[in-house]
């Protein structure tokens, strides 16, 4: 197959895409795919033209990218390509829209409030946290542990977007489930020496853990599961997906965010819990390529 591997582009988690593109571009040339490299920028659209691909291999994260947009843009013109499509993307880009859509479905999400730019902001119950609505890999976000340190977490959000979310600390265990085309992979902890999985604890850190599988109980296991599958469903999401909970000192899940282009570095979350399912790297590529 020729195969399109879109990455980078002006997002502030471009670098983290290229990396991604790079673990990707190796496992479809060893599974013997024509791959073409193509960086995101304003001349994509001749690019894709030029080399006429089978399918795209869409390797962006944020804005544009994971938003929609691209999504879009290969709609248009004709292109297939890996992932949830536009709609789904942009649902799920917006923590904010996100939230609303799953509690509808009785899916459990912290309590907060959204807020826009030029809203008067009042302290809220310490600890929170402070995030903009539409960025990943925890760009922006803030645990606010104190009232001194409130404006300024508001400020850094609104750095990245016009619109933030405030919400309540759920003190507690970091977990994340991947699905893999309907089905749930393996939960896997995720341990930082601050208790919060920032941007450093994802890509800088060499002391962050991962437990692989996490040790759950086998009921909150399988709940844990079932609830990333009916987000999967409801959103009419394809191909691989993350899902981040929070689960609190009374084992209740929180779902944190979706995100729908997981990360494909080495030290991305979605390749060790396909790997814990028995589902090695070039595999887990080829099911994303034809789903």
């Amino acid at each position: 197959m020729k195969v399109a591997v879109i990455y980078g582009g002006p997002s502030p988690e471009a670098e983290i895409s290229r990396k991604s593109a790079k673990s990707v571009i190796f496992a479809l040339k060893k599974l013997g795919h024509q791959v073409f490299e193509l960086e995101l920028d304003e001349n994509i659209t001749e690019k894709l033209k030029q080399q006429k691909p089978d399918k795209v291999f869409i390797t962006l994260h944020g804005s544009p990218g994971e938003d929609g947009t691209v999504q879009g843009l290969l709609e248009i013109a004709g292109y297939n390509y890996t992932g949830c499509n536009t709609q789904t993307s942009a649902i799920c880009m917006d923590k904010d829209i996100t939230k609303r859509v799953l509690k509808t479905y009785n899916i459990p999400v912290p309590a907060g409030e959204t807020f826009f730019q030029g809203d008067k902001i009042e302290p809220v119950e310490i600890p929170c946290v402070v995030k903009p609505a539409r960025t990943g890999s925890t760009v922006g976000i803030s645990v606010v542990k104190d009232e001194n340190s409130f404006q300024k977490a508001v400020e850094e959000a609104f750095k990245y977007d016009s619109k933030i979310i405030i919400e309540e600390y759920i003190e507690g265990r970091e977990i994340t489930v991947a699905v893999l085309n309907g089905f749930a992979l393996p939960p896997v902890e995720i341990v930082t020496e601050t208790g919060f999985y920032d941007f450093d604890s994802k890509y800088k850190k060499q002391t962050t853990e991962y437990k692989v599988p996490a040790n759950l109980n086998l009921k909150l296991q399988e709940k844990l599961k079932k609830i990333s599958e009916k987000i999967f469903k409801v959103l009419e999401c394809k191909g691989a997906i993350r899902i981040d909970f929070r689960i609190d000192k009374w084992n209740n899940p929180y779902v944190l965010e979706v995100n729908t282009i997981p990360g494909m570095t080495e030290r991305s979350l979605l390749p060790k819990a396909a790997n814990a399912a028995g589902i090695p790297f070039e595999k887990l590529i080829e099911e994303i390529l034809e789903s």
